[in-house]
């Protein structure tokens, strides 16, 4: 079942079960503001792909705001992901042996000795090359670095596969925001290395605000699949 329907499926189990209590569903929902849809289109079923989930929380734990999108992975990412599997034009230097592009070796941004675990958070909201996000991103428009916004390490990894043997990774990182608020977050990333300056990016998703004030939580949580879906 994909997320669609899920969403779906879950709303129609509300509106029944309200409907046999007596109870009004108006606003269930958008007090939460549930969404979900796709920035890049269907997807074609093979390759890497999945999804981005988003939760925010106030500082008392309650659920004020969940999306999921589509992974939108970027072009460097891709490049990148060949050089790490498939070494050097000419063999040489190894697998990682790249830090970074030549022009004739085509785009493939920062060391590829480390994991793209490392999720990050921003306040971008330029469309870049006519999208947003665009495949030829490669780092945040406006990246968050300070009341608890500032890229680290996805705090939770889990390896899995699917009932239909598809492979997986699920990476998840909380932010919270302390000592001020970090604002109105609208992108994430999820580079190969905590420093900023010359990491790559292999996926970003851009959506619309969600506001954290002093205190505030959010839970960015990347899904990749490899396979058919």
């Amino acid at each position: 079942m994909n997320s669609k329907t899920t969403i779906i499926s879950l709303v129609a189990a509300v509106a029944v079960l309200s409907g046999a209590m007596g109870m009004s569903v108006t606003g269930t929902f958008s007090d939460l503001k549930i969404v979900e849809y796709s920035s890049l289109g269907a997807s074609s079923g093979m390759g890497l792909i999945g999804h981005v989930e988003i939760e925010a929380r106030h500082a008392d734990g309650e659920l004020y705001d969940y999306r999921q999108f589509d992974n939108a992975v970027v072009d460097d990412g891709e490049q990148c992901i060949l050089k790490m599997l498939f070494a050097t034009t000419d063999g040489t230097a190894g697998r990682g042996g790249y830090s970074s592009g030549a022009a004739a070796s085509g785009a493939c941004t920062g060391v590829l000795t480390g994991a793209w675990d490392v999720i990050a958070i921003g306040t971008g909201t330029t469309a870049a090359g006519g999208s947003n996000p665009a495949e030829t991103d490669v780092v945040l428009e406006t990246e968050s670095t300070a009341n608890g916004g500032a890229r680290g390490v996805a705090t939770t990894k889990t390896w899995g596969n699917l009932t239909s043997g598809i492979p997986q990774i699920v990476m998840s990182k909380t932010f919270t925001s302390t000592g001020g608020a970090i604002g109105a977050v609208t992108e994430s990333g999820l580079f190969n290395s905590t420093t900023v300056a010359g990491s790559g990016m292999l996926a970003r998703n851009v959506f619309s605000a969600v506001t954290l004030a002093n205190g505030d939580s959010i839970t960015i949580t990347w899904t990749f699949k490899v396979g058919d879906n």
